[in-house]
Parts: structure tokens; sequence; C-alpha cells
């Protein structure tokens, strides 16, 4: 199915709003571990990193 470019726009603007990106260049490895983590458990890796960083951050206060 086609997505017009109207469509296209509204959900680059919307992503603009609500979304901010982080990069990282990591390991081939790591990555890999953290990919196949993600697919045996149906997650994706967006969510598994936020879940990671908030685990880390309530669990390692000083």
């Amino acid at each position: 199915m086609a997505v017009s470019k109207a469509h296209i726009k509204a959900s680059n603007k919307y992503n603009k709003e609500n979304y901010k990106k982080i990069q990282a260049n990591i390991k081939p490895e790591d990555y890999d571990l953290i990919d196949v983590y993600c697919k045996n458990h149906e997650i994706s890796k967006a969510k598994f990193i936020v879940d990671a960083c908030k685990y880390y951050i309530e669990n390692h206060n000083e």
C-alpha cells in the first residue's frame, strides 16, 4: 500500500514534536547481544534501552 506525501509529512511532524533521538556507536557483539535478546522477547530495541536505563537509574542511587 502506497503512503501519500501528506501522510509522510504528518508522521514526520508528529515524530519531531513527540520524540527525541539517541544515537550510539556500539561494538557488533554488543549489538548482536541486544538484537537477539529483543527478538527472543519480542520487544523493540528502543523499549529495551529505555527500560534498561530506567532500571539502572532506579537501582544506582548515590
